[in-house]
């Protein structure tokens, strides 16, 4: 398992596009992929688990990668959650 704290800089955080965009970002990995925010684990590659874990601007998150491609699958919802659109 790998994982990486972040910060969500997105001035909406996690809303309805955001959230959609990251969830096809992890579901394309072989990996499981989670978001650790205020003691929640939340699947990332589940739209609801996204939009209810009530993730805004600011958030400290830790996301967390398992399985045959947790490296590969790590960098790249990472690099969806930098890039987030407002």
């Amino acid at each position: 398992m790998v994982q990486q704290e972040m910060t969500v800089t997105s001035p909406t955080g996690f809303h309805a596009r955001p959230a959609a965009q990251l969830v096809a970002v992890a579901a394309k990995c072989k990996s499981s992929v989670s978001i650790l925010f205020a003691g929640k684990t939340i699947n990332a590659k589940s739209i609801l688990h996204v939009l209810g874990g009530g993730i805004s601007r600011g958030a400290q998150i830790v996301v967390m990668a398992d399985g045959e491609d947790e490296q590969a699958a790590l960098a790249a919802v990472c690099r969806a959650i930098e890039n987030l659109p407002e």
